[in-house]
């Protein structure tokens, strides 16, 4: 079982997001709603994959906060954004580890998304 942290300032988002990867099989950490608290979980727990939106409340977005991750410890990254702007998705796709899915979230395409992870992380 991977263990999941999730990223989203959005509670019932994040719930959601919870209850889809439960099910799934996965074990959610912890959840965060801003970059700060993101950062300071992280000091504490190093999950195997974040799930993550583009953009949060904080210091940092999610694509500085991914940034950031990656400098200290690798680790796949599923963004799931709204955003459709090129630069944003290009950004993401620059990114080691990184993947994104367009809001609204379809779960089969999460699920393939996440077993793909899954196999890449063992």
């Amino acid at each position: 079982m991977k263990r999941i942290l999730i990223i989203e300032d959005e509670a019932i988002i994040s719930f959601s997001y919870r209850l889809q990867l439960e099910r799934l099989g996965f074990e959610v950490i912890g959840t965060a709603r801003s970059s700060d608290e993101a950062e300071r979980f992280l000091e504490e727990e190093t999950p195997d994959m974040i799930i993550m939106d583009i953009y949060l409340k904080g210091a940092k977005n999610g694509l500085e906060l991914a940034q950031e991750i990656h400098a200290k410890q690798p680790m796949p990254i599923l963004f799931l954004t709204a955003s459709t702007k090129t630069e944003v998705i290009t950004e993401i796709q620059g990114l080691t580890d990184c993947e994104y899915l367009s809001k609204p979230i379809n779960p089969d395409r999460l699920e393939d998304m996440l077993r793909r992870f899954d196999h890449q992380v063992h």
